[in-house]
């Protein structure tokens, strides 16, 4: 299985969107939509160039709606309707997640500022 990187604006972005679903929703569906971050992770971890991946378009970046994740989970431990898209790359040996995305948000706009990113410092 691939090791996985986290840089620093997808870490990031993880706190915000936890930070914000606990304010607006409560600790229970904060705690929920962490649930749905990990088992996105090791679902990207064991099959990167999973089919329900898209391209990003941009450089070698991959997209992976997190509501595809969400379908594997059950009762209480679901999130209903996650807008958020995770941003990744990988390799032989890792799954680099570049950043988590609101599906809402000018996703071109920041994919090329992630790109130029990590052509000066390598986002890691």
């Amino acid at each position: 299985m691939r090791r996985l990187e986290i840089t620093r604006p997808a870490r990031r972005d993880i706190d915000h969107l936890l930070w914000e679903s606990r304010q607006r929703h409560g600790p229970q569906a904060a705690a929920r939509y962490q649930r749905l971050i990990g088992s996105a992770f090791a679902d990207l971890r064991s099959a990167p160039k999973r089919p329900t991946s898209a391209s990003a378009e941009v450089g070698d970046l991959k997209l992976y709606a997190l509501r595809i994740a969400a379908r594997r989970l059950t009762g209480g431990q679901r999130v209903t309707k996650p807008s958020h898209v995770i941003v990744y790359r990988f390799d032989d040996e890792r799954v680099t997640i570049v950043r988590l995305l609101h599906e809402a948000m000018d996703l071109p706009e920041h994919l090329a500022r992630a790109v130029g990113s990590s052509a000066a410092r390598k986002l890691q």
